[in-house]
């Protein structure tokens, strides 16, 4: 189904009534320039903690943990109690979803029964929290409203609790992460902390990424993470973490595959080796899952032909008119609700030029990725939640080009800095208004 569909995208998951009945299942080099560790400087570990706990305690009082819950973010959850509490993804008590599609949940037929459409890498985070602890779901009577004619299903839901510790725990992770590549650029820990507040706190990653069991919070965290460990030189283990944000969203491996070009153009044959080595089991993974599913060796699975068809369509007037409802667009735009972005933007030119070039190859990497998802999706990525969520990852991405130019401009004089606290301090709001 076309995602320009206006029924792709619904809404939230409704109840009518919650029985008391419960189920019980049984069954250059690429180094940065200047210092990277200073004297005095805390251990990594505690930086990360220092940025991960307040984080992840906010993200999780605020988090969603009762219906009504959004459908992309339900196929997770039921995806992941079906892993954690029988082995396997197979959606066998929610057949009847495959009927509504785009009104409850995203499962479609698979060659070994219902399945999500999405790839199993969020579902699978999840997935020992339910195996352990919260193994009972309740039958619910969900209701959903199609062209004024009232829909009702009865399945069984789990609880959404582990969904929310999961995104929570995630969009922390991949914050504190962000901090930690500060640092290795040659910023204070105190810049380094600033960064993942504004960044955390100032974008969609509080009130979407970590209000429920969405793809974006793991997915940023494999970005952050990869790009983490690219900085440091530690290729296959950036690789290892690429081919866990494929297993996630697979578009989203062209940020790895951007620091891999990188170091091809560098000549670096033995650092682009190591990248693809990690990178490669990810890879296999997803596709011999689909393969399993469905009969065919594919990255796109449960998604079938609908998204490559909207990539290489050649309506570009809906493709631009897409971008610029994305950026500017008064209910979803990017630069509208974190307008401290379109500040940076003035000194991204000369922060490309001083910045490394692994920074620069990962925001090119999620540039990609940005301009390939607005391709294939329309920029509100529907219902239910406020303002935008696909630039999450590619935000990540660009984190450490955006702190360069950040500091680039905050010196340009006061002006520059009441304009950027100002800024920051508006989307701060209105990402905490929605949140809460």
């Amino acid at each position: 189904m076309s995602s320009k569909d206006p029924a792709r995208h619904r809404g939230s998951l409704q109840y009518g009534h919650i029985d008391a009945e419960h189920l019980s299942v049984t069954h250059e080099t690429c180094s940065p320039p200047g210092p990277t560790i200073q004297r005095g400087r805390p251990p990594s570990g505690w930086v990360f903690l220092a940025v991960f706990v307040p984080l992840f305690a906010l993200f999780l009082s605020t988090a969603r943990t009762d219906l009504p819950y959004h459908i992309d973010a339900a196929t997770n959850v039921f995806t992941a109690w079906s892993i954690g509490t029988t082995g396997s993804p197979i959606l066998s008590q929610h057949a009847e979803l495959i009927e509504h599609p785009a009104e409850f949940a995203w499962v479609v037929a698979s060659s070994r029964g219902p399945v999500s459409q999405y790839p199993p890498g969020a579902a699978f985070l999840a997935a020992p929290l339910y195996a352990t602890v919260w193994q009972e779901a309740s039958l619910v009577t969900l209701v959903a409203s199609n062209a004024g004619e009232d829909i009702s299903v009865r399945v069984p839901v789990p609880k959404l609790f582990p969904g929310a510790v999961v995104a929570s725990a995630t969009t922390a992770a991949a914050l504190a992460f962000t901090a930690l590549t500060v640092i290795q650029l040659g910023f204070s820990v105190r810049t380094a902390m600033l960064t993942a507040a504004i960044s955390g706190l100032g974008t969609g990653a509080w009130s979407v990424a970590a209000d429920a069991l969405w793809q974006h919070g793991p997915n940023m965290m494999w970005v952050a993470l990869g790009i983490y460990l690219a900085c440091r030189e530690k290729w296959t283990w950036a690789g290892i973490a690429f081919g866990a944000l494929f297993v996630t969203r697979p578009p989203a491996v062209l940020i790895g595959i951007a620091l891999g070009v990188m170091l091809l153009f560098r000549r670096e044959w033995p650092a682009a080796g190591r990248l693809l080595i990690g990178t490669v089991p990810g890879v296999a993974a997803l596709v011999v899952y689909n393969w399993w599913l469905f009969g065919t060796l594919t990255v796109s699975g449960g998604y079938g032909d609908a998204f490559a068809a909207e990539v290489v369509s050649t309506d570009l007037g809906w493709y631009l008119f897409n971008l610029v409802e994305a950026f500017i667009g008064p209910d979803i735009g990017l630069l509208v609700w974190s307008p401290f972005l379109a500040l940076i933007t003035l000194a991204l030119v000369s922060s490309a030029r001083q910045a490394p070039r692994w920074a620069l190859a990962a925001a090119i990497g999620g540039a990609c990725y940005l301009l390939l998802q607005l391709k294939a999706n329309r920029a509100s990525g529907g219902g239910g939640f406020s303002y935008y969520r696909y630039p999450l990852e590619p935000l990540t991405a660009l984190a450490p080009l955006l702190v360069v130019a950040w500091q680039q401009l905050w010196g340009t004089g006061w002006i520059a800095k009441i304009a950027l606290a100002g800024t920051a301090g508006f989307a701060i709001v209105a990402h905490a208004v929605a949140a809460l």
